[in-house]
């Protein structure tokens, strides 16, 4: 049987199917299901507090809304995760056994399906997809959901995983535990929204380039639940940034050695949209650098 007839049949366009439908099948019809209805039960979403916008420096056109097709293997580190058959998130592998993700992705979630070496997260056929299922699950314990503090979280695999197109990124040395980033470029992607008019995930994934700005910048418009722990970027007026889907994905910084290096976790945006011109807010790995040296068993630099 062609494997497109069989979605249909499981979507409700047909209703004969044989018997003889393969296990494989069942899982990716099942998979294509939950991608349709992967929402915002992934995007931490904060009330702004002010809305008089300050002056940003205006970033060259890049767009994860609307935005530019990654090259596949473009991203090795890059994971899609599928959260208990409803929803999804991004993440990054860490290391060959662990993927770091947002807390708010693992959060009373039970089961992980993780997707790494994915490029168009559609196509089960990829020839470099590895899939692992797993159940552990751990959210930093002072993970606080009103707030949004300490939104990381790790997923451990089990077991190695490796191949072509499938490595670790690298986490920021403890001497840049000081750095804040502002004014930098730095790099996001993930499967998340195109716009908020769309209702399901990026078939293809994407990537965007954006500008870091002061936490007191981001202060202005969401007030004190911006801290130390979080890092912000200017969404150009809404036209580049992060959406629904892709929570718990990587946002990397290229060093001086031209080496990228993971400094923040996809974490929230406005409930105004993803394209209302408000900051977009990430986990700032540097303030978990312990927590995850004894929490996923990683070496850092000095």
């Amino acid at each position: 049987m062609d494997g497109n007839n069989y979605i249909k049949g499981c979507c409700g366009k047909h209703s004969s199917i044989s018997a003889t439908i393969t296990m494989k099948a069942v899982n990716v019809c099942l998979l294509l299901v939950a991608i349709a209805q992967a929402h915002a039960a992934d995007w931490a979403q904060v009330q702004p507090v002010y809305r008089d916008r300050p002056t940003f420096r205006v970033a060259s056109h890049s767009k994860i809304i609307g935005g530019n097709i990654a090259t596949p293997g473009q991203f090795p580190y890059q994971v899609g995760l599928f959260i208990d058959g409803s929803g999804f998130c991004g993440g990054s592998l860490i290391s060959d056994t662990v993927i770091l993700t947002a807390a708010h992705c693992v959060d009373g979630i039970r089961i992980f399906e993780a997707h790494l070496g994915a490029h168009d997260i559609y196509d089960m056929n990829e020839p470099n997809r590895v899939i692992v299922i797993s159940t552990d699950g751990v959210a930093h314990e002072n993970f606080n959901p009103a707030t949004i503090d300490n939104d990381i979280a790790i997923v451990r695999l089990g077991f190695p995983v490796g191949g072509f197109g499938i490595s670790p990124v690298r986490l920021p040395a403890f001497s840049l535990v000081n750095e804040t980033f502002s004014g930098d470029r730095v790099r996001v992607s993930g499967w998340g929204r195109t716009s908020d008019a769309t209702s399901g995930v990026s078939p293809e994934l994407k990537y965007v380039d954006v500008s870091v700005i002061d936490n007191s910048q981001c202060q202005a418009y969401y007030g004190n639940i911006i801290n130390e722990s979080k890092i912000c970027v200017d969404t150009n007026g809404g036209t580049e940034g992060t959406c629904h889907g892709d929570s718990g994905g990587p946002l990397v910084i290229q060093e001086s050695d031209g080496e990228y290096t993971e400094i923040g976790i996809v974490s929230f945006g406005s409930v105004d949209g993803c394209e209302s011109g408000f900051p977009a807010a990430f986990t700032r790995v540097t303030e978990y650098l312990e927590w995850l040296e004894i929490n996923a068993g990683v070496a850092l630099r000095p």
